[in-house]
């Protein structure tokens, strides 16, 4: 059998599967928990696991703290990761301790699932998501691996995420904001309600810093379902800083003090590191000491989230901002530890407002350079010229990332920063190509 083969028929047949990622379409009838059901019913459950199971759902940082905590609890246990979108390779998704599943076992999953389903979709005429089946095979994965804890993290919202189907012990909600108003609604409160419908019975909630909207909407589910509320509470001893491209920093919580250092950089991400340290002493079923909190955030990496990197004697700041929390927290970081004098490269996702991009530039007066990545949903360099020629900004037009990036280092100077943001697909192919050369 030629694996590489096999595995892109695999691919290729995933892909035909409707895919939220790629085609933003609220007509179709996937927010509904019955169908995971069903679907977990056609596989034999996988979604019922004796596995200590925490489950991630927010707006912004959800990956981050996933990851964080995945990290950290495979320094001592045996940790299934399940987390989307991928950067570069399907396989991203699902993880054991850190290690992306192989082509072989994705390919034998898939497969699998297939053949329990055909019937069921050939007669009732529905067919199962992309998402739903990859959500799917990563709870068989898990499963059969006999993992110890599960690291969850939602797709869209929480209510009717297919990831919704497990029993989780403990329900992280990271900061909530504006983004996929058009399936999740247009209100916070409405945002919220959905993000806050992965909180179970008899359970630990912990709640990052939220809009007071938020946070009255958390509240009022856990209380309903009678869970433990506990709110994110930290404090600074020593102001961050940039060394050997990494952010260091201290905190404090709940009296114990942890020394941080992170590859990825922003205050921002200090509070993912806090909700993760939170999260993880307040697991009872497993020891984590503060040597593996500090080990694990220090091994951490999560690529293309204020990534710091050297190229070509420039100074690189890899981030995947695209909505106006992200775009906020962009400015502060820029604010606090980058050069204000920099070139931005910027692509956007269809449907992404391109507003908070356009403040960003106006405010720093940077050199722009649009582009486009080779994902389906990315937005056209057309459309976004008319915005930025109506808001009187000046750009410099490239076609795609490769294109942007040699446009970047022939107009900027040595030591100069180069800042990519407005979309994830955009910053992990400069990424990729930074890496590659």
């Amino acid at each position: 059998m030629n694996l590489d083969f096999e595995y892109q028929k695999v691919i290729n047949s995933l892909e035909q599967r409707f895919n939220f990622e790629k085609k933003e379409d609220s007509k179709f009838d996937f927010f509904k928990l019955d169908r995971s059901l069903k679907l977990m019913d056609l596989i034999e459950s996988p979604n019922k696991s004796n596995a200590l199971t925490i489950h991630i759902a927010g707006t912004n940082g959800k990956g981050s703290v996933s990851s964080l905590l995945s990290s950290v609890l495979s320094l001592n246990y045996k940790v299934g990761l399940y987390s989307s979108p991928h950067l570069y390779n399907y396989t991203e998704r699902i993880k054991i301790n850190n290690e992306n599943i192989s082509k072989k076992d994705f390919t034998y999953l898939y497969n699998f699932i297939k053949k329990k389903i055909l019937e069921y979709e050939k007669i009732s005429g529905k067919t199962f998501s992309f998402f739903e089946v990859l959500t799917a095979m990563s709870f068989i994965y898990f499963k059969e691996n006999k993992v110890d804890i599960n690291v969850i993290e939602t797709g869209i919202g929480g209510t009717y995420d297919t990831t919704n189907v497990i029993k989780s012990d403990i329900q992280v909600i990271t900061p909530i904001s504006y983004d996929h108003q058009n399936v999740l609604g247009d209100t916070i409160e409405l945002i919220s309600e959905n993000k806050a419908g992965i909180i179970k019975e008899n359970s630990i909630v912990i709640a990052s810093k939220q809009l007071s909207e938020a946070l009255e909407i958390i509240k009022k589910k856990s209380s309903e379902k009678k869970s433990k509320l506990i709110e994110l509470n930290y404090s600074l001893k020593s102001k961050p800083s940039i060394k050997d491209f990494r952010m260091n920093t201290l905190i404090e919580i709940n009296r114990n003090e942890y020394n941080i250092s992170s590859k990825s950089v922003g205050r921002h991400y200090i509070d993912n590191v806090a909700l993760a340290i939170n999260t993880l002493n307040h697991i009872d079923r497993f020891e984590v000491t503060k040597y593996q909190i500090e080990k694990g955030i220090r091994n951490n990496v999560w690529p293309c989230r204020g990534n710091i990197k050297k190229f070509k004697d420039r100074i690189f700041f890899i981030d995947g901002a695209h909505n106006e929390s992200g775009f906020n927290r962009l400015e502060s970081s820029i604010e606090e530890f980058l050069d204000k004098n920099f070139i931005l490269i910027f692509g956007l996702n269809k449907n992404h407002d391109i507003n908070p991009v356009i403040n960003l530039i106006k405010k720093f007066k940077c050199k722009t350079i649009i582009s486009r990545s080779s994902h389906p949903k990315s937005e056209n360099v057309k459309n976004i010229e008319k915005k930025l020629k109506y808001n009187r900004i000046d750009y410099i037009k490239s076609e795609n990332s490769k294109e942007a990036l040699n446009i970047s280092l022939k107009e900027s100077k040595i030591n100069e920063t180069i800042i990519t943001a407005g979309s994830i697909f955009v910053a992990a192919e400069i990424s990729e190509l930074i890496n590659n050369d």
